[in-house]
């Protein structure tokens, strides 16, 4: 009977200890700054890892539609790094952290 309660208490040490991981995690995604550039080169998005826009620069000269147009594209190609990274990095975590759990998908 005790047996099953130390196994608990262990398996919430370590819950306990993946969520602090997660949240440094979370701090570290949030500190990594990179820039995308569109194709063209006219607009450069700077973010963060946790997809915080940190500044957008754009060319002299635009029209507003071909600023649109260029301002969704590179968001899209900054924010699908964003993601990738960031599932690569939970899993990671959760891998190195988590106890071997059935089911789960890592």
């Amino acid at each position: 009977m005790f047996g099953n309660f130390g196994d608990i208490m262990g398996m919430m040490g370590k819950i306990n200890s993946f969520k602090e991981k997660f949240s440094d995690l979370k701090n570290e995604l949030d500190s990594e700054i990179f820039t995308t550039t569109s194709t063209d080169g006219k607009v450069k998005i700077t973010m963060s890892k946790l997809a915080t826009i940190k500044d957008i620069e754009l060319a002299d000269g635009m029209e507003k539609e071909e600023i649109e147009d260029l301002l969704v594209m590179t968001l899209n190609k900054a924010l699908e790094e964003v993601k990738n990274d960031a599932i690569e990095k939970a899993k990671k975590t959760a891998q190195d952290n988590l106890p071997n759990i059935p089911g789960m998908p890592f």
